[in-house]
């Protein structure tokens, strides 16, 4: 499964309450203060009933899943996933309707137009989130939502404005059953790329990933993983010990696999090891 997916409560399929009940709504941020603000903003809104409080990625795509709120405010910046990543993974017709939080200014801001239904600018001011809240009840009601917005978020993440805002991250997040897991990087021996998927491998298990190589190069921590080739990304303290063979840099990793460094990769893995 791509992304962490909802079951509707009570037989509904994506749309807004007709029967008197509010919405329910998740705020996510790492600073107490913008969370304790934004829920008092909120609690003025009849319409909306705030069910949960996020303080990280991890933590949100949790509440989601436990919750099945019908909107999401998300944090651009938080530990572990981005507000952007974490929207990455609420995908499907019941995906809640994601209204992004950020202090980004309004140059990289525009990006986020395409990724969401709505983004708010801190401070938040009355009149803006009013705005937000007629959009958010319009887009549930019609029971359009979650159609575009995984490939939507793929297209911010990749501009330099959006990447250059965005921490290395701290654990990686991987699919498992029915569920988005994240994985500590101490855990993940090797990334690799096979048949056109990218795998973790990590305690044995090999865990479907959301990244290419190409992506996890520029957001996993610096000195931490090493490209051995084009298709495999190796965690430096996975290495048990390395050698040549026949001329190619073999490392054997702790878990007892062997990744083959490519000539154009071998005197850099060299360095890295040192």
């Amino acid at each position: 499964m791509r992304a962490v997916r909802r079951h509707a409560p009570d037989g509904m399929t994506g749309r807004a309450p007709t029967d008197g009940r509010k919405l329910k709504a998740v705020i996510a941020d790492d600073e107490p203060r913008a969370r304790q603000f934004l829920a008092r903003l909120l609690s003025e809104h009849d319409e909306i009933e705030l069910v949960g409080e996020a303080k990280s990625g991890g933590e949100t795509l949790a509440l989601v899943s436990r919750l099945s709120p019908e909107v999401v405010f998300l944090d651009i910046q938080m530990p572990d996933l981005s507000g952007l990543e974490v929207a990455r993974h609420l995908t499907g017709e019941d995906a809640p309707v994601v209204v992004f939080v950020t202090a980004f200014d309004q140059h990289a801001v525009e990006a986020f137009e395409v990724a969401a239904l709505d983004y708010l600018l801190k401070p938040i001011r009355r009149e803006r989130l009013a705005e937000t809240m007629r959009r958010v009840v319009q887009e549930i009601r019609s029971g359009k939502r979650g159609a575009r917005q995984e490939a939507a978020v793929r297209s911010v993440l990749a501009s330099p404005e959006v990447r250059q805002g965005l921490e290395p991250l701290r654990r990686l997040p991987v699919r498992f059953r029915r569920e988005v897991k994240l994985l500590d990087l101490d855990q993940v021996a090797r990334i690799v790329s096979r048949d056109r998927v990218v795998l973790a491998c990590a305690e044995g298990r090999e865990y479907l990933v959301d990244y290419t190589l190409q992506e996890l190069e520029g957001r996993l921590p610096a000195g931490q993983f090493v490209r051995a080739h084009r298709a495999a990304l190796v965690n430096i303290d996975a290495i048990e010990s390395y050698g040549g063979e026949d001329g190619v840099l073999v490392l054997r990793l702790k878990d007892g696999s062997r990744v083959e460094a490519s000539e154009r990769r071998a005197a850099e893995v060299r360095r890295r090891l040192r």
